[in-house]
């Protein structure tokens, strides 16, 4: 058996899940859930990436979850699959900002990165930061009304040229940072769980893990069913 920290990572905070290992604070390759797959999915995809590491669920140090905002239904499932496995073993729980993942991913794709997530109906979710391995969060999250996105990150940005970092925002609204002279980051080679785990590890050894019973997701928006108005 290989040694080493295990950190298994996952992402299922947007249409396109993703699994990842880290060993040592470093991920290694990752897998995708497909589009509604993501709660039968994990399980499969968990045995494969520790059974190429010849080790067992007992053997991870922790699981580093997205917790949001993102899907409501997706962000439920993966919470939730990682409390199972932690309660299993000796593994400790991190949740990690859907924004701090993606700023992470994208970290050496420019000296400032927005991270821009779908919020509710007419709005984004936006993060400011600072990129390279030092990467920093400069301003948000905020929500903002998307006809207003472009000014409010300039302003953030005081003028500074902006990469933008969306991963499943509306085309009309990537199509509207572009003709505002954004620059759009194409999805990064290393997955968002590949992220997640890195993060993950790091807020273990800094003692930050979540608690199992109390932690929740953050959804940042309302989910799309909803009860009617009486």
């Amino acid at each position: 058996m290989t040694t080493g920290r295990y950190m298994l990572g996952i992402d299922t905070s947007s249409r396109i899940g993703s699994i990842a290992l880290a060993v040592d604070g470093e991920a290694g390759p990752s897998l995708p859930l497909p589009p509604g797959g993501h709660s039968n999915g994990l399980s499969q995809a968990g045995e494969s990436l520790l059974r190429a590491r010849s080790i067992g669920w007992k053997d991870l140090a922790g699981v580093a979850v997205s917790e949001g905002p993102g899907s409501f239904t997706g962000l439920r499932i993966g919470l939730a699959w990682a409390k199972g496995i932690c309660f299993g073993s000796r593994a400790r729980l991190t949740l990690v900002s859907a924004h701090a993942a993606n700023a992470h991913r994208h970290r050496g794709d420019g000296a400032w990165i927005a991270t821009v997530l779908q919020g509710e109906r007419g709005e984004a979710q936006a993060t400011l930061w600072s990129g390279g391995e030092d990467l920093a969060r400069v301003w948000g999250p905020e929500s903002v009304p998307e006809v207003e996105l472009a000014a409010a990150l300039r302003s953030a940005a005081a003028a500074r040229a902006i990469a933008i970092a969306g991963p499943d925002l509306k085309e009309g609204l990537l199509q509207a940072l572009r003709e505002d002279g954004f620059r759009i980051l194409a999805d990064a080679a290393r997955s968002t769980a590949a992220a997640v785990a890195e993060l993950g590890d790091r807020m273990l050894l800094a003692g930050e893990a979540a608690d199992l019973v109390t932690s929740a997701p953050a959804y940042g928006r309302a989910p799309n069913a909803r009860k009617p108005a009486p």
